[in-house]
């Protein structure tokens, strides 16, 4: 069973590439958008009840009970909860869609920074968006977050 704000704590022991050396992997998978993928289909297997939806849909996964969550890392530079059409260099964040979006959705916060260890919450997005109204979690708030 899924429990929200409760932090779980994993290890992903086998993470390799044909060739490239495992500590570049690791390095590599620090990065939210290398790491994204892999961790959201990973997931299901840490959290069965979780069925992951591909494409790019407005969320990540759903469980038995058509619960929609979104999968976010929490890299060195923090974690950001905007909408992905809100992310990036010249692109604006409108606070009233991104809160409508996040209303509706758990968020899975994935803690990347010391892959291969990773930490996951769960958390409600109407939860956050009231600490975080800006939709970003400063990487000083990490331990606040997780810990």
């Amino acid at each position: 069973m899924i429990k929200l704000n409760k932090t779980y704590n994993f290890h992903v022991d086998n993470c390799s590439f044909g060739m490239i050396p495992i500590e570049r992997v690791i390095e590599m998978f620090k990065d939210g958008r290398v790491a994204a993928p892999f961790l959201e289909e990973h997931l299901t297997h840490w959290f069965p009840q979780l069925t992951r939806i591909l494409g790019n849909k407005d969320h990540d996964h759903v469980d038995e009970n058509g619960v929609k969550y979104d999968a976010k890392n929490f890299t060195k530079n923090g974690l950001k909860f905007k909408p992905s059409n809100q992310m990036g260099e010249g692109r604006k964040f409108v606070a009233e869609i991104a809160h409508a979006k996040a209303k509706k959705l758990i968020y899975i916060c994935c803690d990347i920074v010391d892959f291969p260890k990773v930490r996951v919450r769960f958390k409600e997005g109407k939860t956050l968006i009231k600490k975080y109204p800006n939709c970003v979690i400063p990487r000083s708030k990490r331990e606040v977050l997780f810990g």
